[in-house]
């Protein structure tokens, strides 16, 4: 492997990381601040393409960073939209608001748009897309909410929750992909890398949790810093 072929996670979530290493794909951390507060705000797309647009904004301004840092290499960034009907559910200000969005989950069906782009090696490429996954929560309890919520996990999630949680287990059932549910699709990530393990039919190669319908290659946006920008 060359310096060029160098990942670099542009994220400081644990999640992602275990999930990249947990699908053996070797990276390096290399993550820098954007102020998602005023991209969101000034973000005139359609939201469900919200995380694409902001994971893209991250990978590039990592990818910038690296160069300036001398470090040849990909950048690799991932954002999550919860979206439930046309309201975005972000990431709880405080417990209280966490509280009321898992009231407000409780029993439906929302949708779980989690985006990745890959920027690099050379400056101003990127390729982006977007895993998009239907979500049932179960009918779980108020006393089931408090005791998760009083752990404070609910605090940097979008829409207060993680499907991994071994204790609250909130999700029921998806209809799509488990890892972009957990933080970052594995099957599109593996596509912008460039390499050939596309979910095949009913089956997913990165987990035994994925429903049908899958993440196609067709999501991919084209390699150009300005295409997604006209779109949105």
């Amino acid at each position: 492997m060359t310096d060029t072929d160098t990942l670099y996670l542009a994220s400081t979530s644990p999640r992602r990381r275990q999930l990249l290493a947990k699908a053996g794909l070797a990276f390096e951390l290399f993550a820098v601040s954007v102020d998602e507060e005023a991209l969101t705000e000034a973000y005139q797309g359609p939201l469900n393409r919200l995380g694409e647009y902001l994971a893209r904004q991250k990978a590039l301004a990592t990818h910038a960073a690296l160069q300036a840092a001398g470090k040849p290499g990909r950048a690799l960034a991932a954002d999550t939209t919860v979206l439930l009907s046309e309201t975005h559910l972000a990431k709880p200000a405080d417990l209280e608001e966490g509280r009321k969005m898992l009231r407000l989950l409780r029993g439906r069906e929302h949708i779980v748009a989690t985006g990745a782009a890959l920027a690099g090696p050379e400056p101003g490429r990127i390729a982006s897309a977007t895993a998009i996954t239907r979500v049932l929560m179960r009918d779980y309890t108020d006393d089931e909410i408090e005791a998760y919520v009083v752990t404070g996990d609910s605090l940097d999630k979008a829409g207060g929750y993680t499907i991994l949680s071994t204790t609250f287990r909130p999700v029921e059932r998806i209809y799509g992909c488990y890892p972009s549910v957990a933080g970052l699709p594995l099957c599109l990530v593996d596509m912008l890398l460039g390499y050939t393990r596309e979910p095949m039919g009913e089956a997913c190669p990165w987990s035994d949790h994925c429903r049908p319908p899958l993440p196609v290659p067709a999501d991919i946006q084209p390699e150009e810093t300005d295409e997604f920008e006209r779109e949105a």
